[in-house]
Order: structure tokens, then sequence, then C-alpha cells
């Protein structure tokens, strides 16, 4: 056998057992990584603030390099068109994040069908009614249902200390506290949902000669105007919101997300979750 013949022999086996060495050493994918990728849906409402929008798009920009979340946005999203409703059904998304009031509640019924994927509803305001919820598949941050009380709770008592006297202005789905208003003083609250309201509590506030007039709920800018020419002070509770502090939330969110420690159900927002704003 020539000298170049066994060259190339030996060459030939060698590059057999390299190619051989190789493959052994490729390593299988992990299923593991496979299971930790995941998507989400992002909806949130109109006119958000512009350092929310940046907070929020940071953020879903580093769930995708660092924690591998791909992500949808729609934005400025008043209500649900059809052909979103047609992506969010045929998408395979792991976890949907509304975030508006109004929105939560608009898409609350259509979370409740779509039980594969797990849905966080975050209010951004002070919620004005408390629904129930069964669904095992929503997870809704909102201000607990004596939030406006546990607010105002220390001026009512300091004016009642003071023996000033509270006109009240609110609507049926707000009631006052009874420890405001007792039942033998309903002739104090007028509903702004009942049918001219205004002239019987025009009337109320001449008769009455309060200290204050409070609103509990808001009103709008004309009856505003006719209130303040009572000439009562206005306590404007009814304007009293919250911010939700993004910074926090959001890491939360993702933690919960990676780590599967999913919990249904309405859950309050902490003290440090939010940042109220009184008039």
């Amino acid at each position: 056998m020539s000298t170049i013949r066994y060259k190339w022999i030996i060459l030939v086996v060698c590059l057999l057992l390299v190619l051989g060495g190789c493959g052994k050493s490729i390593p299988a994918i992990n299923p593991a990584l496979l299971d930790s990728k995941m998507s989400v849906l992002l909806i949130s409402k109109p006119n958000l603030a512009e350092a929310t929008v940046s907070t929020l798009t940071a953020t879903l920009l580093s769930w995708r390099d660092t924690h591998h979340i791909s992500f949808d946005w729609m934005a400025n999203t008043e209500a649900l068109q059809e052909q979103q409703l047609t992506q969010i059904k045929s998408m395979p998304y792991n976890y949907i994040i509304v975030i508006g009031n109004d929105l939560n509640r608009q898409i609350l019924p259509l979370a409740t069908t779509l039980t594969e994927k797990k849905w966080f509803f975050l209010d951004d305001a002070i919620a004005t009614v408390d629904p129930s919820l069964q669904a095992t598949n929503v997870s809704w941050k909102q201000t607990d249902e004596g939030f406006m009380e546990k607010q105002w709770n220390e001026w009512v008592k300091q004016q009642q200390v003071l023996g000033k006297s509270i006109e009240w202005v609110t609507m049926s789905s707000k009631p006052i506290p009874s420890l405001w208003a007792p039942s033998e003083e309903a002739e104090t609250i007028s509903l702004t949902d009942a049918q001219g309201w205004f002239p019987q509590f025009q009337n109320q506030v001449k008769q009455h000669g309060p200290s204050w007039i409070a609103l509990y709920a808001p009103v709008d800018a004309a009856s505003l105007q006719r209130i303040k020419a009572l000439k009562v002070p206005i306590m404007d509770m009814a304007s009293t919101s919250i911010e939700v502090q993004w910074s926090i939330i959001l890491p939360a969110l993702q933690q919960t997300m990676s780590n599967n420690l999913w919990a249904a159900g309405i859950q309050s927002y902490t003290p440090t979750e939010i940042q109220i704003v009184n008039p």
C-alpha cells in the first residue's frame, strides 16, 4: 500500500472518530427550558400616563430579553373589537393582563369562558363596585371594599366632634357609611341618580344649613357649579384617586408567572402597591 493511500485512510478514520465524538457531545434539548417559555398579552385602556406607558414598554422588553417571555400589546383599548376577540381566542397566551377599571368589568365575562388562559385584572382607580368573582382563572387587583371609609373616617369624626353638620351627595351604588350618616339622618343624603335630585337637595341645604357639603360620588360639571353656587364649603371626597406603583406590581406579576404562584380571586392592593392622592 502506498504511503499516500495509507495517510488518506488514517485521515478518514480520524475524521469519523472526531465526528462520532462530536455527535455524542451535542446536548439534548432540556424539556424544562421548553416548559419555561410563555406568552403574555397586555390589554390597556386609552390615555395612560406617559410614565406608565414607558414603564410598561421597558418591562415587556425586559421580560422578553431576560425571562424569554413573548408578548403582544393591545394598547389604547376602549372596547374589544372583533379582530381582537379572534386573536385572544386563537393565540395560545398563557397569561392576559388587563389594565383599567372599565376594561376589567367589560372583559370579565369573556375571561370566565376562556379558562385555559389565566387573567390578571389590574384596577387603576378606586373600585365603585366590588364584583363577586368565582372564576378560578382570574386574579383581580383592586382597592378593598372599605377603602374610602378608611381614607376619610378621621376627617368625618373630626367634624362630628366639632359639631359640624354634613350634607351628603352620592349615588345609590355608593351608600354613605352608617357611622357617618345614621339612618335617622337619611334626609341629609341626596342621590344624584334619582330623578330631579337637585331641587330637593337645594331645599335640604337651605333647610339644614350644613357646615359642609360632602361629595361621596362624582357629579358632572354642571351640577358641581350649581352646588358651588349654594355658598357652602365643599369636601370633594370623590376626587380621591390612586396611582398604581407599576415598578412594584409588574415584577411581582413576573414572579407569579415564572414561578407558577397563581392565586385566583379578588386581591386587595397593599399600601406599597398604590399611592393615594387626596384633594
